[in-house]
């Protein structure tokens, strides 16, 4: 087995996330630094992480939806004196387990956020080749139009990246806020945020409310659920 599904199955990290920490020379497999794409014998082979080991359990998937609050990180460190993160609403059941998150909301977004403790089940959610679409609510500081609209359906370069949105659906006003329904594909960072910016506005609020055909609904603020098979189902519809 190579050495990035390795700690992508013991729920360690996602395989993007391995690569990054055997580039970073944290990883290490009998004593040897490891090499991205390493096979290894799970069952022989002592693989360690910043010198911690990793052992090999077979274990059920799990799968909860965060409505996650503004002001909570999405990391699974304190060692920048964050506060609260994502993980500090893990319920009592599941506090044994080591859970990745499956596409950040950044600090002030709030909304639907998936967290699990397979690492391949992070990998398949978050891989641009799954074509899965996420909707966002977002309130704007001032109203942008429609020639901004169509410049994000369009496309915006930005720092090398293409920012893109596959769709925009313009909503009734909140206390004068203009209200934007966005529908994204790909997954850049701050990539909404980014875009509105563009258009020489700012973000107010945005909420992530939809994955797939999930949606966001009956589940309060900081709340978290088990999803069953028939919501993890629609996560990929």
């Amino acid at each position: 087995m190579r050495i990035q599904k390795f700690l992508s199955q013991c729920g360690y990290c996602a395989r993007r996330k391995a690569e990054v920490l055997i580039a970073e020379s944290r990883v290490t497999v009998n004593s040897q630094p490891a090499k991205i794409g390493q096979i290894i014998d799970e069952m022989s082979d002592i693989v360690k992480v910043d010198q911690v080991r990793i052992r090999s359990t077979p274990k059920e998937t799990i799968v909860l939806l965060f409505n996650k609050p503004r002001g909570i990180e999405c990391t699974a460190s304190n060692q920048y004196n964050v506060g609260q993160t994502v993980f500090n609403f893990i319920p009592r059941p599941f506090i044994r387990e080591r859970f990745l998150y499956c596409g950040r909301l950044d600090k002030e977004s709030q909304g639907m956020l998936i967290l699990t403790n397979d690492g391949d089940f992070a990998n398949r959610l978050t891989h641009p080749s799954t074509n899965i679409t996420k909707i966002y609510s977002v309130i704007l500081s001032k109203p942008i139009n429609q020639d901004y609209i169509a410049k994000m359906l369009q496309g915006f370069e930005d720092g090398g990246e293409i920012l893109k949105a596959e769709k925009i659906l313009e909503c009734s006003q909140t206390n004068g806020h203009q209200v934007l329904e966005i529908h994204l594909k790909q997954g850049r960072k701050r990539e909404i945020r980014r875009m509105i910016e563009k258009c020489n506005s700012h973000v107010h609020r945005l909420k992530r409310i939809q994955i797939g055909q999930l949606k966001l609904k009956n589940l309060n603020v900081g709340n978290i659920k088990l999803l069953s098979q028939e919501d993890i189902d629609k996560l990929f519809a």
